[in-house]
């Protein structure tokens, strides 16, 4: 008795495991490693040190002890870099001492290669959507293969298919965010065991049904098509619709190779939804529905009334652009913007999209006055609202000698009339540096205004009309005086002295806009620009000094709206 209890205690000491035994239970290949898992079962002897693991690479090859000091409760041995550099036959059995009574035995596992039998296919049973939430439900048979260990779930049309992963259960709810209403939505599963060896997928998929539809408003005609079901043979489709939210009723069935369906609603203002299902053959209880159609309103639609233009104004381009503002009680078929310049018949200058609120008319000539007005069509195409008249501002400038003068257009667009016109003004030395535009003042609602002259080149401005009991605000065109004069230019330069630039000076030039030419006594072309901004210092086209001499020069010279020609000489003294 003595002898027994001191074999106990030295195991439980030691770390030894009582009254079990060693099942080898796989290996699995991890990659460059492989993995070996086991378990203890009950018995009645008792397990006394560490394990030991044989291996051999291939079957020709003998056994040879690989690791002596495996501990029995770690359940999982890695053989490191058993697959390095190449994967390898590799086979494995543990050896360890029992004692069973009063004897001591080397007890062995089973011999155990590397498990890469894969488990029994899993095939979905159906891929049905819920009418009402539009989620994706995937239901299938639970895998009875002993070593099963989860499932893997693939939806194609995402840009990673796996949908979840290491999944137990036989039924998923996918509510991502791919609309079942958009398309035909394609699933499929695999299985795998407790090594993660997968059966092959892709050859079972299963493919929604996506429903889609359109209402003539006009003739309350309701026309329906859906793909057909994929993952199993149909017996036959039904079709069930619903009336401002009721209960679901069965209208029709259908043979499997119809996949359309037209009726016409003899009822006004009714909301009807659908949804087909689908019946497998030969299991009548088996089946896959569609998704819920959109939301169709019978009855005629609402006639466009009430269609307006918002502005006609002149944007940052320059250009002419019209705002149109759809009624939002209103069903459009088409807005179509009819333009009529002056002393012309109207002409159709744009249709809007069905999206489109803004419109630039490029064909528009933005100093001469245009009148708009829309036409806009219900669903049946009748021309049914003409929206009251509206035109861009025309601003004009007039020289008063002392004084400018302004004048424009009244603006008419807005029911209720325009508030107030707002006059900007922007000065400066030419044009290009007239662009610091600010209120000069407000004209309350007279369409004339005089300017005092000021010491400076150039005077721009432009009209806003400001809506009365609104936001929209018109825009004018813009006019500029530009004040002109003599030009006046050296008749000699010295480059390496004081006066080393040649240029031209006045009022109303615009240098960036003037180009100058210079050639030598022989008529040959010494040098040429586009723009005199930073003038001309003696050089030649590659850069180079000119040697001092008379030269001949041309030049365009802009000012104000014209442009001077002007030809001469010009000496360079060096």
């Amino acid at each position: 008795m003595k002898k027994i209890l001191v074999i106990i205690m030295l195991s439980l000491m030691s770390g030894n495991v009582m009254a079990q035994k060693i099942v080898f239970a796989r290996v699995c290949n991890g990659g460059n490693n492989n993995n070996l898992y086991w378990q203890i079962h009950a018995n009645a002897c008792i397990i006394v040190g560490n394990l030991k693991l044989y291996s051999k690479d291939a079957d020709a090859l003998p056994f040879f002890l690989l690791d002596s000091g495996i501990l029995v409760a770690s359940k999982t041995y890695s053989h490191v870099n058993a697959n390095v550099p190449s994967t390898k036959d590799w086979s494995y059995f543990f050896t360890y001492q029992i004692i069973c009574g009063i004897d001591t035995i080397l007890a062995s596992t089973d011999t155990l290669k590397i498990d890469d039998q894969k488990p029994d296919s899993t095939i979905l049973d159906s891929v049905s959507i819920d009418p009402i939430t539009n989620s994706v439900m995937l239901g299938w048979t639970s895998n009875k293969t002993p070593d099963f260990s989860s499932y893997y779930l693939y939806n194609y049309d995402r840009a990673d298919p796996r949908l979840i992963e290491n999944y137990k259960d036989t039924f998923y709810v996918d509510n991502s965010t791919i609309n079942p209403k958009s398309k035909s939505l394609s699933y499929d599963i695999t299985s795998s065991d407790s090594c993660d060896n997968r059966k092959e997928y892709g050859n079972y998929q299963h493919k929604t049904i996506c429903l889609k539809g359109s209402i003539d408003t006009c003739e309350n005609k309701i026309s329906l098509n859906w793909n057909a079901y994929v993952g199993w043979p149909v017996r036959v489709y039904e079709l069930y619709r619903r009336i401002n939210g009721n209960t679901f009723q069965l209208v029709d069935s259908f043979a499997s190779s119809v996949l359309s369906f037209n009726e016409n609603i003899n009822m006004v203002n009714t909301k009807v939804e659908y949804f087909v299902r689908a019946r497998k053959l030969g299991v009548p209880h088996s089946s896959s529905s569609s998704n819920m159609s959109s939301l169709f309103n019978t009855g005629f639609s609402i006639n466009p009334f009430d269609t307006k233009i918002s502005y006609v104004s002149n944007n940052i381009g320059n250009n002419i652009e019209v705002k149109v503002e759809r009624n939002p009680l209103s069903n459009y078929l088409s807005i179509d913007l009819y333009r009529i310049s002056e002393a012309m018949f109207p002409v159709l200058a744009h249709s809007f999209a069905s999206t489109e609120s803004v419109y630039i008319d490029n064909d528009a000539i933005n100093t001469l006055k245009h009148t708009y007005y829309l036409m806009s069509r219900n669903m049946c195409g009748i021309i049914t609202d003409t929206s009251e008249l509206s035109n861009n501002i025309v601003l004009k400038l007039s020289d008063l000698n002392s004084q400018l003068g302004l004048n424009w257009g009244p603006y008419f667009t807005w029911n209720t009339g325009v508030k107030e016109y707002i006059i900007y003004r922007s000065s400066g030395s030419t044009v290009a540096e007239a662009s610091n535009f600010v209120a000069l003042s407000n004209s309350a609602i007279d369409t004339i205004y005089i300017d005092d002259k000021g010491a400076l080149g150039a005077y721009c401005y432009y009209i806003n009309a400001i809506e009365n009991a609104g936001s929209n605000t018109s825009q004018s065109n813009k006019v500029c005086y530009i004040k002109t004069g003599n030009i006046y230019y050296p008749n000699a330069i010295v480059p390496n002295g004081v006066n080393n630039i040649f240029n031209f000076i006045g009022d109303g030039i615009d240098l960036s806009k003037s180009s100058f030419q210079v050639y030598n006594r022989w008529g040959q072309l010494e040098y040429n620009t586009e723009s005199m901004s930073l003038g001309w210092k003696g050089i030649n086209n590659a850069g180079q000094d000119i040697p001092g001499d008379v030269l001949f020069f041309t030049a365009q010279i802009r000012q104000g709206t014209e442009t001077v020609n002007i030809k001469g000489n010009i000496t360079i003294i060096r």
